[in-house]
């Protein structure tokens, strides 16, 4: 396990066993997510329901975001985004390298940063200041499309 922090509260790693979860729990991690789908790396690989059950076992809050490589949707974000408002952390995404687990952090951020604050009286979802109705989709897909086509 060769952990990377990239944010205060985020950190990512390789693939990671029920021993790494201990040691991890050890050093203060409050949350892990789990970006391989089970199998991926074969019948060596932890299924995610053991690394789940270790998880529980030793405190630490545990998702399960399955993200074959080069195919993280916005869903998969979106789940990231939700547990980690749930789940403030210190937190670990691995994956394989963890390659998966840093992008899907990043464009989790991004997307939070996308949507813009709207005036009062205004709503959130469909509106900003006086211009014409925008939905909010229409807004993100705006601007993650700089960093990540949709």
């Amino acid at each position: 396990m060769q952990i990377k922090q990239i944010a205060p509260q985020y950190s990512v790693s390789d693939q990671l066993t029920e021993a790494d979860l201990e040691v991890l729990a050890a050093q203060g991690f409050r949350a892990v997510v789990n970006f391989r789908p089970d199998a991926e790396g074969g019948e060596t690989q932890p299924t995610s329901a053991a690394l789940a059950s270790r998880a529980a076992s030793l405190g630490l809050a545990y998702t399960h975001i399955p993200v074959v490589p080069n195919q993280l949707q916005p869903a998969d974000i979106q789940k990231l985004q939700q547990f980690l408002q749930l789940h403030p952390g210190p937190t670990l995404g691995f994956c394989r390298t963890g390659n998966r687990a840093s992008q899907a952090y990043q464009h989790a951020q991004i997307s939070a940063s996308a949507a813009p604050t709207p005036p009062a009286g205004h709503c959130a979802a469909c509106c900003q200041g006086n211009a014409a109705p925008l939905g909010l989709f229409a807004r993100l897909r705006q601007r993650l499309k700089q960093w990540w086509p949709i």
